[in-house]
């Protein structure tokens, strides 16, 4: 049985959905309306499974469709009261949040105990800074919301996308897959981003683990499966005979040339979830007392949300940078772009994102995974401390190499990750389901 008639088996929706806020203008003549569901915290580009959910979006938009986002978990809030959404949302014609108020581009949670975590979350940061210890100040993380247990209300508010005739359903993430129930007879793909069954972190991982088992029951859902990478396309093709893999990577706009930056400077871009926290912390114990025994003034810059995993900063030499406005300028600067992952899955986009500012790299093997012969030759692969440590080394002290291999990356990028090479096989799926063949059938 084909995954849409399992679909169109499956028990109605039952409850009431809250009525969102009206959605944007959508262009009068277009190719059909395209359904993101999600309950992922998405506020802009601001990491990397945001940035890919929304590059998806521009590539339905600029093929002709209409994308639309429906969001039916309020827990994807987290333990902040509000969220302030960035232009990059204006992709979707409509964006819709179960349980949460729409205020232009912020969203406020109505529920005051949220605004008593986030409190309480405060005052136990800076007690504990001072020295405090009890465990009525530990952390407390919200619930992860992306894998969280769909509920009645959940389900409910699926109706709201009902209500603009999707001609397609995109679930991000394999936890979403659920939602297809809602549609019964649309085609429906399934935005991968990694395998969850292969992460291994060793119990540090900040995300729900799946077994093979339960993962290829959700992916199984759908009709397609998009996959960021090729081992993952390739996984869907070897298990899931009745799901297409359409091999998607991340699209990138490249520099216009190589940046080999400055001398004795490194950069590490990346969120904080466990496979950048851990590979961060492999990398200041194991390899930079050997960087910094050779080149007493090599500094390392790190952007991003990962900095709150190391509040008591880091080895001398290495500067947090938080979240910045704008990550260009470090790139520019930067001699070599580090990735030293340990663990992970899917395509590393900040590898991708340092491929296309023209940057040299060094990377563990973990982080190549999927990407190893598009980036042969164009990436420096160390994989234990002292090679780790001689190849950093052999590049921020020779200009002439670090240009060589920035510019080798940024051919990578623009022959294998420009919007036209990397959105192909998606839009053609799109084009497919969406054919007046298709629907005469």
């Amino acid at each position: 049985m084909s995954a849409m008639a399992d679909r169109a088996t499956a028990s109605r929706i039952i409850g009431e959905a809250r009525e969102p806020a009206r959605p944007r203008a959508t262009p009068s003549r277009s190719r059909g309306n395209v359904l993101f569901v999600s309950r992922q915290r998405i506020v802009g580009p601001t990491n990397g499974s945001s940035a890919y959910l929304l590059d998806l979006a521009q590539a339905v938009r600029r093929a002709g469709f209409i994308p639309h986002l429906l969001q039916p978990s309020p827990d994807l809030i987290g333990r902040w009261p509000w969220l302030h959404l960035g232009p990059e949302l204006g992709v979707f014609a409509s964006h819709r949040i179960r349980g949460l108020v729409r205020l232009g581009r912020w969203v406020i949670a109505p529920d005051p105990r949220i605004a008593l975590a986030a409190l309480r979350g405060v005052v136990g940061r800076l007690l504990r800074r001072a020295g405090c210890t009890h465990p009525l100040l530990a952390d407390r993380p919200r619930p992860y919301a992306i894998a969280a247990p769909w509920t009645a209300r959940d389900r409910a508010f699926l109706r709201q996308g009902q209500r603009i005739a999707p001609a397609v359903v995109i679930a991000d993430y394999a936890f979403q897959t659920p939602a297809f129930a809602a549609f019964p007879g649309v085609p429906a793909a399934v935005v991968m981003h990694d395998l969850f069954h292969r992460r291994d972190g060793g119990g540090e991982d900040s995300v729900a683990l799946l077994s093979k088992e339960q993962e290829l029951a959700l992916l199984g859902q759908a009709d397609a499966a998009i996959a960021i990478q090729s081992a993952e396309a390739g996984f869907v093709r070897d298990h899931l005979p009745g799901v297409r893999p359409l091999l998607v990577p991340m699209a990138v706009r490249p520099a216009p040339a190589p940046q080999p930056g400055a001398d004795d400077r490194l950069l590490f871009v990346g969120s904080n979830t466990a496979p950048n926290v851990v590979g961060l912390r492999w990398f200041f114990d194991q390899v930079w007392p050997l960087v910094r025994r050779r080149r007493p003034a090599a500094l390392l810059d790190i952007a991003g949300s990962v900095a709150a995993a190391f509040a008591g900063g880091g080895p001398p030499g290495v500067r947090f940078h938080g979240m910045v406005p704008r990550l260009a300028p470090l790139y520019a600067g930067a001699g070599v772009v580090i990735s030293p992952l340990t663990f992970g899955s899917g395509l590393k986009i900040k590898l991708v994102e340092a491929l296309a500012h023209g940057k040299a790299v060094v990377a563990t093997a973990i982080t190549l995974q999927g990407v190893e012969d598009m980036c042969a030759g164009a990436v420096a692969q160390a994989d234990d401390p002292a090679h780790f440590a001689e190849a950093v080394v052999a590049l921020v002290q020779a200009p002439d190499r670090r240009a060589a291999l920035a510019a080798a990356a940024l051919d990578r990028a623009r022959r294998h990750f420009s919007p036209e090479a990397c959105h192909a096989a998606f839009i053609a799926w799109l084009e497919e389901q969406t054919s007046p063949a298709k629907a005469r059938c």
